[in-house]
């Protein structure tokens, strides 16, 4: 197998190596042997390659996440902060370094780290507060590697979720795609042969042939419309007011509301739980995270917050602004005895999270048998539409 390497040696620029190994960790080692310090590594194919082959580094675009665990592992490595980010720009493309040259000057400028980084819209509020916790503990790799971990959870569980949802949705647009061209396309031609009929026909044949005259009739109209609902979908895709309005009616109904207030507040939790786990008191810790909360729910967040800066405790705070769920108060009571608040709240959130799995999987699970019998009534009725004047003709020649 070919696993490419992003790597360094000393405080040379960042080099992209080929090896060919059996796994990723025999690559890795392999490196390690020869003096370099791994950044990242990955498979890129199974084709035969003799030794190691150097390649130029390629960057479509600026990957924070990329960025941080590069920079993390740079300073772990003993260079400093100013060192780190110069072996960085040394490598990067033209478009990474739009964002390193101007950080780089920041920070010569006499700024901090976490103000050079709020200067910036590629790195979130949550990164820019883990950082400057930081600044107070002088443990800035630590405070990467949190955040590169919050992002690989929310990562995982967007898979899930995608991974729950995506044969449902298959099935839809696959029998929507199938119904519709029997709808347009085969319904009016089997019509046809009925149109030029005299006669009396059968029930099934003149509503084939009623609906190929009204296709033909409005089909200008139809079009228009069904473009029109497209363009309309696009631009509310695209508009945030938009998305916003849609957010808070999911929330408001019935089936979706307790599983979708579920997942928004376990990625509140942890939010909050990593913030705290790095220094910043609570009360911040909320105000920042309190951004992750769709608009229905972030009400809600400020009252939490404003509890706690009125005196109340962690728990009482969160009960009293409904932020809590029964046992994600005990476990924050727990947190507030132990002094361990933070990986408290960590667990809360594994634990919403767990729950909106199963909630989906056993949603979707559910669903996939009422998709396909609604798929398969459809399209089994425009089927025996269009044959039944058939049958029914024969049997009357007979």
């Amino acid at each position: 197998m070919r696993i490419q390497l992003d790597v360094v040696r000393g405080r040379d620029k960042p080099e992209v190596i080929e090896i060919v190994a059996q796994s990723v960790a025999e690559a890795q080692a392999r490196a390690q042997e020869q003096g370099y310090t791994v950044l990242t590594q990955r498979p890129i194919g199974f084709r035969s390659l003799h030794g190691i082959a150097l390649s130029p580094r390629r960057a479509p675009r600026f990957d924070t996440n990329v960025f941080l665990e590069q920079l993390r592992d740079l300073l772990n490595a003993g260079l400093s902060l100013i060192e780190a980010l110069q072996t960085l720009e040394q490598a990067a493309t033209e478009r990474q370094r739009l964002v390193l040259q101007p950080l780089i000057q920041r920070l010569r400028g006499g700024q901090k780290m976490s103000e050079a980084l709020s200067a910036d819209s590629h790195f979130s509020p949550l990164l820019v507060a883990l950082v400057q916790a930081s600044e107070w503990t002088s443990d800035l790799p630590q405070a990467l590697s949190r955040h590169l971990e919050h992002e690989q959870r929310l990562a995982e569980l967007r898979h899930r979720l995608t991974s729950a949802a995506i044969y449902p949705l298959l099935l839809v647009c696959v029998g929507s795609a199938v119904l519709l061209f029997l709808l347009l396309y085969v319904m009016p031609r089997f019509a046809r042969v009925f149109a030029g009929m005299s006669g009396e026909l059968p029930w099934s044949a003149r509503a084939m042939v009623w609906w190929s005259q009204w296709l033909q009739t409005n089909a200008a109209w139809l079009a228009f419309a069904v473009s029109l609902g497209l363009a309309m979908l696009v631009l509310a895709a695209a508009s945030p007011s938009a998305r916003a309005q849609a957010q808070q009616r999911l929330l408001r109904w019935a089936p979706l509301r307790a599983h979708l207030r579920t997942y928004f507040l376990a990625r509140w939790y942890r939010a909050t739980g990593m913030l705290v786990t790095g220094g910043v008191p609570l009360p911040e810790a909320l105000a920042l995270s309190n951004v992750l909360l769709p608009q229905g729910l972030r009400p809600s967040g400020l009252a939490t917050e404003q509890a706690l800066r009125d005196g109340y405790s962690p728990a009482e705070a969160h009960a009293r602004a409904g932020m809590t769920t029964p046992v994600a108060e005990q476990l924050m009571r727990a947190g507030e005895r132990t002094g361990d608040l933070g990986g408290v709240l960590a667990r809360i959130a594994q634990f919403h999270d767990a729950e909106v799995t199963r909630s989906l999987e056993r949603g979707m699970r559910a669903l996939e048998p009422i998709v396909m019998v609604f798929i398969g009534v459809g399209v089994g009725t425009v089927v025996v539409l269009m044959y039944l004047p058939i049958f029914e003709l024969a049997a009357a020649i007979q």
